[in-house]
């Protein structure tokens, strides 16, 4: 071979390294699953079963072993949602969790504070994804003190932004409900104006017109209690559905139209000019069931409750983070009670004065029970009884308007009667309102059977957790109707972001590959699977078209603030397999690029270095020529 034919065969040999070696870099060897991931799919709701079943699908078709199981209610908290510290952080073969399936019914107002600060972690808070995100906390913090509308609401979409792009939980959808009841018993349209938050306010509905009925059986897919009565000891939708007609609020929203915030157990409130301290009211007159006085000391005692670890309310960490010490609740006089914040907190009325952390529960009942007997105690659990003095308890006692009377294990069903000494029976009754005598929440799992019992006359109302969307066909007048509205609900898939996957990245291969891209690694398989969730799909064929695509969790498309240019993630598999392979899979899809030298970059360094290095050798063979 002449010099000039060597030199011509080592170019060609350079050139085709130059452009096989990147490639060789950039795909990574892959045998068997991409990775495996778990998929908690809490009971009893069908509907949520059935999208994750599709989601499951999805992963499984582009290599990820997704592997789907459902879990009773108490085993979902102990591994996600209240874990205790020895769990929390824990993947699912570890006893903790990989992805949750789960809904929320959230809050009117745009604060994320409670579900995503990294202060938030359980099992004192409800940050159960164990986001730490330095920009989310900033942001989070910004909503919480600006008091200025305007600019909150900017700072809220700055937040929902990040989160859309970070995805701590794949938002599946906005719920649209449905409640069925029974038009003999009961008018439809309170049902329209009186949901979560403001749920289930049955002192708020109405008997239909000629009715003689006075008792009303709500029935309910999950179990109740769940995790108690106590409203500091629960998060449970099912147990908020009893315990709100057993206790007040110091306020309460008047509906969910108007979204005003009036007077419950305070008459009033006011705050001073900066913005931290809080001066409440309290209502004169009002008693406890078993007829003791409600003064400023519950309202005090309620509120330290929050502080004492001991009780551990899954709300204790927000609570803190907002009244900062129990020193800063102090009582001016038995109907007067005064909050001193650290900072101002935005929404202190709707959040703190008023339901679901505000509910005042009685000291002269719970202050000599031991913190650590709180969660066994017949006040939460509804088993057994108990006395407090001549007065004979079933359940908690509150001073809302309605009294626990009892549960019936063999029907699952919780027992209350009107409380005829309410102090606000009389303003209910003039408005048509406050007419059940007897209210009774029972748990029928699975939606078949429950139609069943409304057709029978055996329930009165179906809530709105049964998804009927598919079966409103089979719900007909004289005995069942139903109304359907835009509710503040979501329904998501949320992620353990301390798994080593698409939490930290630390065990993905650009993660091994590169420690300090293993977020970013992390973020782009949350993205993926986030693109391999089909949302219209599921809203079209399972809810029969109730609901739509999510974007984040909490803010919904009825949430002040909420940016509709965001648009949600679309089910695209190709995108989802560039994401996987950005995050160093092998997927066979190359990673989404935005310019020239973001995909080319390794390709042209190595050309230049073939350059050189052809140059280099070109100069040396002419050298040994001469």
């Amino acid at each position: 071979m002449t010099t000039k034919n060597k030199t011509i065969f080592l170019i060609s040999m350079l050139l085709i390294s130059a452009f096989s070696f990147p490639a060789i870099m950039l795909v990574q060897g892959q045998e068997g699953d991409l990775f495996t991931i778990t998929l908690i799919v809490p009971g009893p709701n069908p509907s949520r079963k059935a999208w994750a079943a599709v989601v499951e699908s999805s992963l499984d078709a582009v290599g990820i072993d997704a592997r789907r199981v459902e879990l009773d209610w108490d085993t979902v908290y102990s591994r996600a949602l209240t874990p205790d510290v020895a769990t929390v952080g824990k993947t699912y073969d570890q006893g903790g969790f990989d992805a949750l399936f789960v809904g929320f019914a959230v809050g009117v107002d745009p604060d994320a504070f409670s579900l995503y600060d990294s202060s938030q972690f359980p099992p004192l808070g409800q940050n159960y994804n164990l986001w730490n995100n330095s920009e989310s906390d900033r942001l989070g913090q910004l909503i919480k003190v600006t008091t200025d509308e305007t600019t909150r609401l900017q700072y809220v979409k700055q937040w929902e932004k990040l989160t859309y792009d970070e995805q701590p939980s794949a938002t599946i959808l906005y719920t649209k409900e449905t409640v069925a009841f029974d038009p003999t018993a009961l008018k439809g349209d309170p049902f329209t104006i009186y949901h979560y938050p403001a749920w289930s306010r049955a002192k708020d509905w109405e008997l239909a017109s000629g009715t003689n009925q006075t008792s009303i059986v709500l029935a309910q897919t999950g179990p109740a209690p769940e995790e108690g009565l106590n409203p500091l000891l629960t998060t449970s939708y099912y147990d908020l559905t009893v315990f709100d007609n057993i206790f007040d609020g110091l306020a309460e929203r008047q509906d969910l139209n108007t979204k005003a915030m009036v007077p419950a157990l305070a008459t009033s409130w006011e705050v001073a000019s900066d913005q931290k301290s809080w001066t409440v009211h309290l209502r004169d007159g009002v008693t406890w069931h078993d007829g003791v006085a409600f003064t400023a000391d519950d309202v005090k005692f309620t509120f330290d409750a929050y502080f004492n670890d001991d009780i551990g309310s899954p709300t204790g960490a927000f609570i803190k983070s907002i009244i900062g010490s129990k020193d800063n609740i102090v009582i001016v006089d038995p109907l007067t009670v005064k909050f001193n914040l650290p900072e101002p907190y935005a929404y202190f009325v709707e959040s703190i004065l008023a339901p679901p952390q505000g509910y005042i529960i009685p000291k002269h009942v719970l202050e000599n029970v031991a913190a650590a007997d709180w969660k066994t105690h017949a006040f939460n659990t509804a088993s057994g009884s108990y006395k407090v003095g001549t007065y004979t308890a079933y359940g908690p006692i509150g001073t809302g308007p309605y009294t626990y009377a009892a549960y019936n294990p063999t029907t699952f069903a919780n027992i209350m009667t009107k409380n005829t000494n309410y102090w606000n029976k009389a303003t209910l009754e003039a408005a048509g309102k406050f007419g059940i005598e007897f209210f009774y929440v029972q748990q029928i799992e699975d939606s078949d059977p429950a139609i069943a019992a409304l057709k029978a006359g055996d329930v009165d109302v179906l809530d709105s957790q049964y998804s009927l969307s598919t079966k409103l066909a089979s719900i007909e007048k004289p005995w069942g109707d139903y109304v359907s509205y835009d509710a503040f609900g979501v329904q998501e898939m949320g992620f353990n972001m301390q798994h080593p996957v698409f939490g930290t990245g630390v065990d993905t291969p650009l993660g091994k590959q590169d420690p300090t891209r293993a977020a970013e690694a992390a973020r782009y398989v949350r993205q993926a699977i986030s693109h391999l969730i089909d949302r219209d799909n599921i809203i079209s064929t399972i809810l029969a078209g109730y609901g739509s695509p999510g974007l984040t969790t909490p803010i919904t498309k009825v949430t002040a603030g909420f940016d509709a240019s965001l648009k949600p993630y679309s089910y695209d598999v190709t995108l989802a397999k560039s994401l996987l392979a950005a995050a160093g899979y092998d997927t066979g899809v190359a990673p989404p690029s935005t310019d020239i030298w973001s995909q080319y970059s390794l390709y042209i360094i190595a050309a230049v270095v073939v350059i050189i290095v052809v140059v280099a050798a070109v100069i040396v063979m002419r050298m040994r020529k001469k």
